[in-house]
Parts: C-alpha cells; structure tokens; sequence
C-alpha cells in the first residue's frame, strides 16, 4: 500500500550517550525516525530527576508530538505521563514504573509502558552460571540500583538458585549499575569470600568491573554473568572463558519497536488494554551465540530489522513485530507487591483475560520474520 500515514516529530530521552545501552538505543529510535519520516530529538537528563521533567516540559514548543523516555526512578512516570496527556503527546516508556500504575491511569495518550521480562533473563542468566561452575559452590551477588529492575532480576537468580540445592549466594552489595563501583565492591567481595567460584551481576557494566578485579588477582576460575547484553559483554561472552553469559534486551529495537507504536497511534491506531504493558523479548548469550548477536545489533552499519513491517497502519493485515513480543498481567507481574487495590479497573472487566489471550495470540502469529526468529 502507498505510504500514507503522516509523520510526526518524536522526541527520546535517556540519561546519557556514554553508556553502550543506551547508545545502541539511540542507534535504533534513529533508524526507524528516518524510515517513517519522523522528525527527532534526542535529549538526555544525566539522571537528574528535575532536569528530566523540565525536558518533558518544554516538549509542546518544539513539535514534538510522541516521547519515548526511561525515567530516572519509577515515581516520576506518573508525572511525565500527565504531561503528555494534557499536552496530547503520544507516550512510551521503558523499565521503571511504580508498581501497580498503569498507562489508562493517565489516559489515551500514554501508549505503552515497556521492558524486558526481568525475572526471566535472571532466571535464564543465572542457569547458564550454576551450570558452568558444576551447579555448587558459593556466587557472589553483585546488585543495582534500588528499584524493580533490579528486584526482578533478583527473583529471577533466586528461582535458578532454588533448582541448585548446592549453590550458596553470598554477598549483596550495590554496585549501582557502573563498572567503577562494582570493581571496588568486587575488592571487598574478593576478601570476604575467598572460595567463591562465580560473580552474579545485575548488569554487564559491574560484571565487567567484577571481572577486572578477578583477572588482576589472578583468579582465572572464578565465573561471572551479567545482564544488558552489552557489545562488551557480548565480546567476552564469545572468548568461551570467565565471563559464561548475559542477557540482551536488543535495546535497538524496543526503542524502534515503542517509536512505531506511538506512530501508529498518532495516526488512529488504539492500543487495546493488554498491549499497553508489555513484555519485549530478549535474547540469553552464551558462547555459542554472542557473536552472532553482537555482529547483528552492535557491528552491523544496518540494524536488522524492518521497521516499517511492524506498523498497523502501514501494514493493517501483515504487520510483524519481528520478536517476542507478550503483554504482562499485572496481576503476576506485581504479585508480590502491596497496593493491589490500585490497579485500574480496567482490569477487573470480565473480558479481561480473554483479551489478554487474544493479544499473546495476535503477536504470536504475526511474528512470522526478525534476525533471531
């Protein structure tokens, strides 16, 4: 069919461009911009909370009619999100949220809140690493920052952890998601457990620093894991030594994926309830497959995906998300949390579950193509 939708002007923002997630990010918002036409700007809040708001702010006097943004903490998306409906700017957000809020809270315009499913690549990470040290001996626990992400990823390690009676997590200590702060508490975790046979960090950044330290000790046997999926990370990976695996949330594409979401809903397209939260796939590398998975979103000058395939409204009838893509039920995805009784009502409907089940099958059966398929 003619391209006939109409563009509009988007506007991204992250905390930083020094940071290979989010400039992979980046990389991704920019090639579908150019494919649909959208005009762009890219802002950073440095996670600076107040700045970050007062970007939101000044949006409507630049054009800009659609944001996809990660917030410096989850408590500032019901804020962003007010905004954006007042001033009728199509929203997306990716990774934190307050539990049980959710996008019908603020109204039409706040699309979809989006992320990786966090307990899963815990999960998948973690196995990878109890095999690889012969599922027992004690794993070194390196966290992130406080907040959902970070509890998710948790979850997901202690649920490994359950399936291994002969593995002991020990330590705990944050490392705030940045190499520099991971290698020195990595200094101190080298002292407290000297017989440790592998490093669980949140994110690769820390297991990168975590990994510094190990080499300059000399402690070559000790394993470590990470999660982002970092070109980095992904290198190491491929080498087949310490560090066993990771887990890539293909940060091109969920900023690809939400910027055709939100240009689909400046042209007509509505979200129905199950997809305005949703999981986005991601990929667990191990030495078999992380070059191939570096080379394919890092490596290549093309990202390997069709963005104008994933729109509604260009293709109404044989749109393809080119990933796993799974709405998230609240009730499970926040189970464990207090404040229930907040959630929408929206999901008290009878009809609830059954669109629910209609939206895994839609996504399902139009995944038919995508470079990890």
């Amino acid at each position: 069919p003619a391209f006939a939708a109409t563009p509009g002007k988007a506007a991204l923002q992250v905390a930083t461009a020094a940071n290979d997630y989010w400039a992979a990010f980046i990389k991704g918002f920019t090639a579908t911009s150019q494919t649909l036409g959208n005009a762009e700007v890219t802002l950073f809040h440095d996670n600076d909370a107040a700045r970050e708001i007062s970007q939101v702010r000044g949006l409507p006097t630049q054009g800009v009619n659609m944001l996809i943004n990660t917030v410096v903490a989850a408590g500032e998306v019901p804020m962003v999100a007010k905004l954006c409906q007042e001033k009728q700017i199509y929203y997306a957000t990716f990774w934190e949220i307050p539990a049980w809020y959710t996008p019908p809270d603020a109204g039409d315009y706040f699309v979809s809140y989006m992320t990786a499913n966090s307990v899963q690549a815990g999960y998948e990470v973690a196995t990878a690493l109890f095999k690889s040290i012969g599922g027992e001996g004690e794993v070194v626990h390196i966290k992130g920052l406080v907040g959902p992400t970070d509890d998710a990823r948790t979850a997901g390690m202690m649920k490994a952890a359950a399936e291994f009676p002969g593995i002991k997590i020990v330590g705990g200590p944050r490392g705030d998601w940045v190499r520099e702060k991971a290698r020195s508490v990595m200094l101190s975790m080298v002292t407290a457990y000297p017989n440790m046979k592998a490093v669980f960090a949140q994110n690769d950044s820390m297991a990168l620093g975590a990994l510094s330290v190990l080499k300059e000790r000399g402690l070559t046997t000790v394993k470590v894991a990470g999660i982002d999926g970092l070109s980095e990370g992904l290198q190491e990976v491929a080498k087949g030594g310490q560090f066993v695996a990771t887990n890539t949330s293909l940060p091109p594409y969920q900023a690809g994926f939400a910027a055709v979401l939100l240009f689909d809903s400046l042209n007509g397209w509505k979200a129905s309830l199950p997809e305005r939260l949703m999981y986005t796939g991601s990929l667990t590398a191990t030495a078999d497959n992380a070059a191939m998975i570096d080379q394919k979103i890092y490596q290549s000058a093309e990202l390997p995906f069709d963005w104008k395939k994933m729109s509604r409204t260009l293709n109404p009838t044989d749109w393809d998300p080119q990933n796993v893509i799974m709405p998230i039920d609240p009730f499970t995805h926040w189970g464990e949390q207090e404040g229930k009784d907040k959630l929408n009502a929206a999901y008290a409907a009878a009809g609830w579950q059954g669109e629910y089940d209609g939206v895994v099958k839609l996504y399902a059966d139009h995944y038919k193509t995508g470079p990890f398929k």
